[in-house]
C-alpha cells in the first residue's frame, strides 16, 4: 500500500504550509509530492523552500519557478506577478534558487503522473483551457491517474469509453474508480481561488483508490499583513481573505 500526499501552489505562504504539514503528520503518508509554485505572490519563499527540503519531498517545477529562470519565461506573467518574482529572487539564497529551477516538469510515482499545469509536462498551460477537448488531454498520458495544480481550484475529470466527464471534488473522501482514468486538480495551499480561503491538499491511497481532500484553516491575516509589509502587491493579500 502507498499513501501519497499531494500539495500544490504554496506561493510563499508559510502559515498555510505549516498548518498543512501539521495536519498531514496526523494522517500519515508514505511519500509526498509538491506540484510546484512553492514561490511567487507570498512573503516567505525561503522559509517555505526550507520546510519542504527538510522533508525531502518530491517536487515538480511550477510556472513561477520557471519564471525565475530567465526573462523569456518571466514575460508571460502580468506586471504584479513579475514584480513579485523579482522580489522573490532577492529573498532566496543562491542554493535555494538552484534547487527551485532544477526540478523536472513531470514525475511518475506509483503509476500516477504529477505535473503542475497540464500533462504530460507543461508547467504553464491551464487545464481549464482544454475542458471542451479533455479526451485529447487524456491521450497525452498513459497513467491511470494524473494530478495537477496551477488553477488553484478543485476539480476532477474521469475518462471511460473514449469520453471525458468533469466532476466536482468535494472535501473528504472520493473513490477514484479503477475502471476509469482520472485527472485531478487538487487546489492550492497558499492561494486558494475556490471561494474558500482554507489551505487545500490531498492524500491518495493507491490500494483503496480513495482520494482524501483536506481543508486546513490557518492565520490568513498574518500572511496578508506580511505580503504588504514586504512590498508585494496588495492584491495578493486581498485574494487570501
Amino acid at each position: 500500500m502507498s499513501r501519497i500526499a499531494i500539495l500544490s501552489d504554496v506561493h510563499g505562504n508559510l502559515e498555510a504550509l505549516t498548518q498543512v504539514l501539521r495536519d498531514l503528520d496526523t494522517l500519515g503518508h508514505d511519500t509526498a509530492v509538491c506540484l510546484g509554485d512553492i514561490v511567487g505572490y507570498g512573503p516567505q519563499p525561503q522559509e517555505c523552500c526550507d520546510l519542504l527540503r527538510e522533508r525531502d519531498m518530491h517536487v515538480v517545477m511550477g510556472n513561477h519557478e520557471q519564471g525565475l529562470i530567465n526573462i523569456h519565461y518571466l514575460t508571460a506573467f502580468n506586471q504584479p506577478a513579475r514584480d513579485a518574482l523579482r522580489k522573490t529572487r532577492e529573498m532566496i539564497t543562491e542554493d535555494t534558487y538552484q534547487w527551485l529551477v532544477s526540478h523536472s516538469k513531470s514525475l511518475v510515482l506509483h503509476d500516477c503522473r504529477f505535473v503542475h499545469g497540464t500533462p504530460p509536462d507543461s508547467a504553464s498551460d491551464y487545464i481549464w483551457k482544454h475542458e471542451k477537448h479533455m479526451d485529447a488531454v487524456f491521450a497525452l498520458f498513459s497513467e491511470p491517474v494524473c494530478f495537477v495544480g496551477h488553477t488553484h481550484d478543485l476539480v476532477r475529470f474521469t475518462f471511460e469509453n473514449n469520453a471525458a466527464k468533469k466532476l466536482p471534488l468535494p472535501q473528504g473522501d472520493t473513490t477514484l474508480d479503477p475502471a476509469q482514468r482520472h485527472l485531478v486538480n487538487i487546489g492550492a495551499v497558499g492561494q486558494p481561488r475556490d471561494g474558500d480561503n482554507r489551505a487545500k491538499y490531498a492524500v491518495y491511497d493507491t490500494e483503496s483508490h480513495v482520494l482524501t481532500v483536506r481543508y486546513i484553516p490557518y492565520d490568513v491575516e498574518k500572511t496578508a499583513r506580511l505580503i504588504t509589509a514586504h512590498g508585494f502587491h496588495r492584491g495578493f493579500a486581498d485574494r487570501l481573505r
